[in-house]
């Protein structure tokens, strides 16, 4: 099969694959949301002898780490039902990536934003407060806040897009909601598809064992999915003694100097140990 009759399988597969998720009945995120909330009796306030344990190291347990959604046949076949643009978008990057081109925005050493940070392969961890819930990732110390003291978002004179967006939610028993509006367009992960400056979530997460944490996961993105896209991600409680989350400044690595080439593919120059000067991700001339 050639390059391109590959690349319209996947764009088929995308829309004819199911990821198994319920039907979706809601408008929008907004719409979703508070109706959790209410099904919540609006989300008392919870006091710290009420919060549940989320202490701990964690990290994603998804195998291959590309996939967004863990249940998808493979890395290229995505679950989600992607609109015509956007299904066109990720039929020309497998085709990309199938000739070994592939340029990947975080080797300029930006955040991967949300909802790609949900897939992000590295270390975790999460701090509770009545007020506000801290979710860490060791990648670049990227944290988002999410806030659960009855707030609402940022109005919209005053919002702007964000890496991680605006995140508010509230505790429903040991589960805690949270709707991000405000974000930025992004990429779910390498060969996977784009989402728009449109894209919203609304997640459940909860701990479903000592050595699991859950988050459901449904992304709304009108001109980049036909219907909501229901996920659930696992994180797994890294046992190693002593682990901790280290800080981690990409630009301060002066042995991985990344470049984009020519075609387009990221390509990491690694002169050696100490070698170098520290120098900014460049493009090929």
């Amino acid at each position: 099969m050639s390059t391109t009759g590959v690349g319209v399988a996947f764009v088929i597969l995308s829309v004819l694959l199911s990821s198994g998720a319920p039907a979706q009945e809601y408008r929008n995120s907004g719409e979703h949301f508070e109706a959790l909330k209410r099904a919540a009796n609006g989300g008392p306030k919870i006091t710290f002898d009420k919060l549940p344990d989320w202490t701990g190291i964690w990290t994603r347990s998804t195998e291959p780490v590309f996939k967004f959604d863990p249940t998808q046949p493979s890395v290229q076949q995505t679950t989600a039902q992607l609109t015509p643009e956007y299904a066109q978008k990720h039929k020309q990057k497998l085709e990309r990536v199938a000739k070994g081109i592939e340029w990947d925005p975080i080797s300029d050493c930006i955040p991967p934003g949300h909802p790609r940070w949900l897939t992000t392969p590295f270390l975790r961890e999460f701090v509770l407060r009545p007020d506000q819930t801290l979710l860490i990732n060791e990648m670049l110390g990227d944290t988002r806040r999410i806030y659960t003291d009855g707030r609402g978002h940022t109005p919209d004179d005053e919002a702007y897009p964000l890496w991680n967006g605006d995140s508010i939610g509230f505790w429903d028993r040991d589960s805690l909601i949270i709707h991000t509006p405000q974000l930025m367009s992004g990429q779910y992960q390498r060969q996977q598809p784009d989402y728009s400056d449109q894209v919203e979530t609304v997640e459940r997460w909860r701990k479903t064992d000592d050595n699991t944490i859950e988050a459901d996961v449904t992304v709304y993105d009108p001109s980049a999915l036909l219907k909501p896209w229901h996920v659930v991600q696992h994180y797994t409680r890294v046992t190693t003694p002593g682990l901790r989350i280290r800080s981690w400044v990409c630009e301060e690595n002066a042995n991985n100097k990344v470049v984009q080439t020519k075609e387009g593919a990221t390509q990491h120059v690694l002169p050696g140990p100490g070698a170098g000067p520290i120098v900014k991700n460049t493009t090929e001339n």
